[in-house]
């Protein structure tokens, strides 16, 4: 029974027994003078009734009774008179008296007989003997015969019970039983003619009230614990006293193992477990069974399925239900805890186990059940080493998965799928189950996901890839860096394509593909579709083609937002959305970019998809870069990083690694920097756009730390392979400017002008973010008399295309260019904006270089040119003066739309009567002189 039962029976106390136990204490008066009397108490399975026995029993022998007691037992229903020689060999019973009544039940159990239940002539000469000397004794003391668990009493027994109840009407005689309360007892007959009787009472014992429950948890915890404790034991138990003791033991064990006295969580432990076995073992073996098959079945028990699944009636599993309930095992017939239910299953051979899971997917099958309720028993019979077989099978667990990856529940559809691709006879369906296994491991794990490439690619070698799986197994062949297998795999389903164009899903994964890796992908025909393109893929591809072929920013950004609105995260639907998202960092719409992932993000949030949640976190670091946010760059690039190993990221490492790279290269962290750099990459990375990023990263890292020949291989570098593939996209990666900068450090002026040329003149630069970095680089390269005009115009486009950081340092070199033109004030109105940006970018270097005393020599205003600036300014209405502040500290007119909750055409209305009011053309002749209140104000609001 384990320390649960001992608790039982040493802190019950008889709570809520006390009613019984005093009408036990008036039937024994009765006895006493000279009224014989029978008492029958019911209760449920660990319900107190041996307890209140006990505790009658020792009252009794206080006050002078003969005390004759027995315990019925399943083990002992079969043994004739076991009860009665129980009862015989009580130690109360004069010695003479007990010797010679067992002498007699022995000499009856020796003789043979048919029916063994059945009393006989030699039976009832021997009751009649018993019975004749038992009123003889009651007449010096009364006599009290309690018998427990009379239900397993043998048939016998059960007669002689009868016999004397007959006998002992005026007898100083009181027959106490306890049985378990059942809907239909098991012992009918003897039942129903012991309480048809008139000097019989019936006692029911009841499950333990709330306010019971209570009571006996007060004697090991103070009033409070109780309190709390008290309704949770209790909704837990059902009032079954042994399961109250048990979960104190819980409890008191959590306290020992640290748990605090007030913390809200209730311990569901160990002797709780052992509580609720402790509960089934006491009862029928229908008990147990019913009480295994509701917890392998769970929701779906019905009396009717649990007879067939345990080969018995509906009727039996019924009944048994209801002993459970008022055992107060179950609550509307399930477990009212699942650690009764793992219990339950615990406490089963694994044969049995198994074969049960085995017969309740046949038979949940049968009932036409969901397939994932099916699988789920199929994997649990796997689980268990059982022999799952047949192609019926592996159509369940297929079909399940499906179910499951729809509900995005990751696990059981791998284990599905896992077994469906054991069991299965057919080699080509094991091919196309393997790939679907990358395919969803991919999803959540990666690393774990590359065991299936080795399978996958044997099948391939083996030809048992079908075209379609052929596609995914080239994707998944470039994701881990297998290039030169990726090749052959494409140049197979190329020949497979008959050189006919690749439309719908597979022509964008060949588009992606070609775009990622262009040197991989063999010529299969791009799809030419005229007029409108129906399926999303389609027009995927066709965007794809148009960023590679440098068209329209404004067809490229409208293409992509309908491809976003019109697609819910999904594996057929991730790689279009990426193409999307990527559509609109390349046309340089990080705005809208940024609001579409995070939107992605929050979608793919709770899903268990961390590869998505990984992949879609670069790319939000990348625009967060691209915005100049370099503290949330940074952050959302370790946080992607840090989702998948460094082998899960295969060849894409090159995104984040990159992103985080440039955020601590701008932000002046170059020891971490380096430290990054240093993280190893696969060699084919280099082979990918991926590379690129990284390459061009690297490179910012060296030119920033003084080494200005390593940062120009690395751009040329770039150049090099951006130019053999086809894809020279200033937008992509600026190599250009990079190594225009590198020969800037190095003194190549000249070479420097010609690269910028070449860059400013290529497809897709018109973008304002890059245009703005170009125009930058090349003022540095231009002579003095162009230089403030490239300046001036490099910080409108930035302003428009919303990179903080990269305004800042166009800023910076503005203010330095009208220092070098003796115009002071506008050098220090510059300086001061980008020192502001600078601040909040975390852009060290930057900071570092705007000091005052760092900034260019220029003496500080006089008080007259304040105070005309200050009047000037009041000529300003408030929205005037405060949209003229926020565009002075670089925010574009977006942003200060944004912030002032007005349309983006009143920002523009406001900045025109700003501009003609203090007679200024644009953001960057606003007068320094504005109010450091108001900039102090525009700082607290931009924060």
């Amino acid at each position: 029974m384990g320390r649960a039962g001992e608790a039982e029976r040493q802190t019950m106390a008889l709570v809520e027994r006390h009613e019984e136990l005093g009408t036990l204490t008036r039937l024994y008066a009765e006895c006493v003078r000279g009224r014989g009397q029978v008492a029958l108490v019911s209760g449920g399975v660990a319900s107190g009734k041996t307890e209140l026995l006990h505790t009658f029993a020792e009252h009794v022998a206080a006050a002078g009774a003969v005390l004759m007691t027995a315990t019925g037992s399943r083990a002992e229903r079969t043994l004739r008179f076991g009860v009665v020689l129980q009862l015989a060999q009580s130690p109360a019973i004069p010695v003479e008296l007990a010797e010679d009544a067992t002498r007699r039940v022995r000499a009856q159990q020796a003789e043979p007989v048919e029916d063994p239940n059945a009393l006989g002539r030699a039976g009832a000469r021997l009751l009649d003997t018993l019975c004749a000397t038992l009123i003889e004794l009651a007449k010096k003391q009364p006599v009290v015969i309690a018998v427990d668990d009379v239900q397993f009493a043998d048939g016998a027994s059960l007669e002689a019970l009868l016999y004397l109840q007959r006998r002992m009407r005026f007898g100083r005689v009181l027959v106490v039983l306890t049985e378990w309360a059942q809907p239909r007892p098991t012992q009918a007959v003897f039942r129903a003619e012991v309480t048809r009787q008139p000097n019989t009472s019936q006692l029911r014992l009841s499950p333990l009230s709330a306010e019971g429950v209570a009571d006996l948890l007060a004697d090991r915890f103070d009033p409070a614990t109780v309190a709390a404790l008290a309704p949770v034991h209790h909704a837990i138990s059902g009032g079954n006293p042994l399961l109250v003791n048990a979960l104190a033991e819980d409890h008191r064990a959590a306290l020992r193992a640290g748990a605090r006295a007030g913390e809200p969580d209730v311990a569901v432990g160990p002797e709780f477990a052992a509580g609720v076995l402790a509960c089934l073992h006491r009862g029928e073996p229908a008990m147990r069974q019913v009480a295994r098959g509701l917890a392998l079945l769970g929701d779906a028990a019905t009396p009717a399925l649990l007879g067939a699944l345990l080969e018995m009636t509906s009727d039996a599993a019924a009944q048994a239900l209801d002993v459970l309930e008022l055992a107060g095992l179950l609550d509307a017939g399930r477990f009212r805890h699942p650690v009764a239910k793992t219990a339950v299953l615990d406490g089963m051979a694994t044969a049995d186990r198994a074969d049960l899971h085995l017969r309740a997917a046949r038979l949940r099958l049968r009932d036409g059940a969901q397939a994932a309720d099916v699988a789920a028993h199929l994997t649990a019979a796997a689980d268990l080493d059982a022999p799952v077989e047949g192609q019926w099978a592996v159509s369940v667990l297929r079909h399940a998965a499906q179910e499951d990856l729809v509900a995005d529940r990751l696990a059981p559809a791998l284990r599905g799928l896992e077994l469906a691709a054991r069991i299965t006879r057919d080699d080509d369906e094991r091919a196309d189950l393997i790939t679907l296994l990358l395919r969803v491991e991919w999803r959540r794990n990666p690393s774990a996901a590359a065991r299936y490439l080795g399978p996958l690619r044997a099948a391939r070698t083996a030809g048992r890839l079908t075209p379609r799986n052929r596609l995914h197994l080239a994707k998944f062949l470039l994701w881990y860096g297998h290039t030169r297998e990726l090749s052959e795999t494409l140049a197979e389903l190329s020949g497979s394509a008959a050189h006919a164009p690749a439309t719908g899903q597979a022509g964008l994964a060949l588009r992606w593909l070609e775009f990622l890796h262009p040197t991989v992908v063999p010529a299969v025909p791009a799809p030419r579709v005229a007029g409108v393109i129906a399926d999303p893929w389609s027009r995927v591809s066709a965007m794809l083609e148009r960023i590679r072929g440098g068209g329209a920013r404004t067809e490229i950004v409208t293409a992509a937002e309908q491809i976003l609105q019109s697609c819910r995260l999904g594996e057929q639907t991730l790689g279009s959305q990426l193409s999307a998202l990527v559509a609109l960092v390349l046309a340089d719409r990080n705005d809208r970019a940024a609001y579409w992932c995070d939107a992605l993000l929050a979608e793919a949030t709770g899903r268990g998809a961390d590869t998505w949640l990984a992949v879609l976190g670069a790319i939000r670091a990348e625009v967060a870069l691209r915005q100049g946010d370099l503290p949330a760059a940074a952050e959302r690039a370790q946080a992607a990083i840090d989702l998948l190993t460094p082998q899960g990221w295969g060849v894409a490492i090159g995104v984040p690694l990159s992103v985080r790279v440039a955020a601590a290269t701008a932000m002046g962290e170059h020891e971490l920097a380096a430290t990054l750099l240093r993280t190893p990459v696969p060699e084919a990375m280099f082979q990918t756009q991926f590379g690129l990023r990284y390459l061009h990263a690297r490179a910012g890292h060296n030119l920033a730390t003084g080494r200005a020949h390593a940062a120009l291989a690395d751009h040329q570098r770039c150049g090099a392979l951006m130019a053999h593939w086809d894809l020279d996209l200033p937008t992509l990666v600026p190599w250009r400017a990079g190594a225009a900068a590198a020969h800037l450090a190095l003194g190549n002026r000249d070479a420097a002008r010609a690269l910028m040329a070449e860059q400013l003149a290529r497809p897709g630069c018109d973008g304002p973010r890059t245009r703005g970095q170009s125009l930058r680089v090349l003022a540095a390269a231009a002579t003095a008399d162009r230089r403030t005009a490239l300046l001036l115009e490099s910080v409108e486009a930035l302003h428009a295309g919303g990179d903080r950081y990269e305004l800042a340092r166009s800023l910076l070199a503005l203010s330095h260019a009208h220092n070098a033109a003796a115009d002071c004030d506008k050098a220090r109105t510059v300086a001061r904006r980008a020192a502001q940006l600078a601040k909040g970018c975390q852009a060290e270097p930057l900071t570092r270089e705007l000091l005052p005393g760092r900034e260019a020599d220029v003496p500080e205003q006089t008080t007259d040119r304040r105070t005309a600036d200050t009047a000037v300014l009041d000529l300003l209405s408030d929205a005037e003066r405060r949209v003229a502040v926020l565009a002075a500290l670089g925010h574009t007119n977006r942003e200060i739309g944004g912030k002032l909750y007005i349309t983006v055409s009143t920002v523009e209305q406001h900045l025109t009567r700003v501009y003609r009011k203090l007679n200024v053309s644009r953001r960057t002749d606003l007068p320094a002189g504005l109010p450091q209140q108001l900039l102090a104000s525009a700082a607290a609001e931009e924060n």
